[in-house]
């Protein structure tokens, strides 16, 4: 077992105006009672101090070691043995905040080991995301997906391409992305209303169509207003063979624009 040192590694005595205590005295009892309890002149706790402990003329005290199995009452005094404050208890007990505690967030006056903090699970929810600290490690909300698309979300270096060459519905996963279309016959792809896919805020879509000789047409799901650039018409969009376009979520409603459409 080791002692722990009161509370600085020196402790002045001071009165009201800041001037030092001289011979100022510190008395230890067992809480709740008078009955003394023994400190000590290091963390050994094999030498105790003399009980009160005297300060110097400068009401400087030697460091002191209190056993940490021990709740204290101390009193501190002036050289005439005046009682100047009461503290009880005083303890210096030091406890490991459990895991459970750690991750529920709910421990108070106790310490958390390095081990425990790393595996704190409130990391994620705290941050927004789960952060990569180390090879293996698997980042979550930082690339689009289906499930944690975001309007903060980080999105793709380049335009990865979706191949849809017969009729297709637009999912959350789309965002950031190319739907192509190569097919001889029409084709309709879908845009769903945001009440049952939540594209966030400025989600960009891009469309192309392959020269193959059948026409895309992009088709508004219920409610769904979609304008082409320069008109605030909401309309079906078609996109010719060898069209191109993008479309942008730019409030509650979609505008398309490109080469090609109609």
């Amino acid at each position: 077992m080791t002692g722990t040192l009161l509370t600085v590694p020196v402790f002045r005595a001071v009165d009201q105006n800041g001037e030092p205590l001289a011979g100022a005295l510190l008395q230890f009892y067992l809480t709740g009672t008078t009955a003394p309890a023994n400190v000590y002149t290091s963390s050994a706790l094999t030498t105790p101090l003399s009980n009160p402990v005297v300060a110097d003329s400068g009401g400087l005290f030697t460091p002191i070691y209190l056993d940490p199995t021990v709740t204290y009452r101390v009193q501190l005094q002036n050289s005439s043995a005046t009682l100047i404050r009461d503290v009880d208890p005083v303890t210096v007990t030091a406890i490991e905040a459990t895991q459970a505690q750690v991750n529920a967030g709910t421990l108070t006056g106790i310490f958390v080991s390095p081990a425990k903090l790393a595996a704190w699970s409130g990391i994620p929810a705290a941050l927004g995301y789960t952060p990569l600290n180390k090879a293996g490690d698997t980042a979550t909300n930082l690339l689009v997906s289906n499930t944690s698309l975001q309007t903060n979300s980080a999105g793709y270096l380049g335009t990865p391409v979706n191949e849809q060459d017969a009729n297709y519905t637009l999912v959350l996963s789309d965002a950031g992305k190319m739907i192509r279309c190569n097919s001889a016959s029409a084709v309709a792809y879908t845009v769903p209303p945001l009440s049952s896919v939540a594209f966030p805020l400025g989600t960009t879509i891009v469309f192309r169509n392959i020269m193959a000789g059948g026409t895309l047409t992009i088709t508004r799901g219920s409610g769904v207003v979609l304008w082409k650039a320069l008109s605030n018409t909401s309309q079906d969009v078609a996109v010719a063979p060898g069209g191109f376009a993008t479309m942008v979520l730019e409030s509650s409603n979609w505008v398309i624009t490109g080469v090609g459409i109609s």
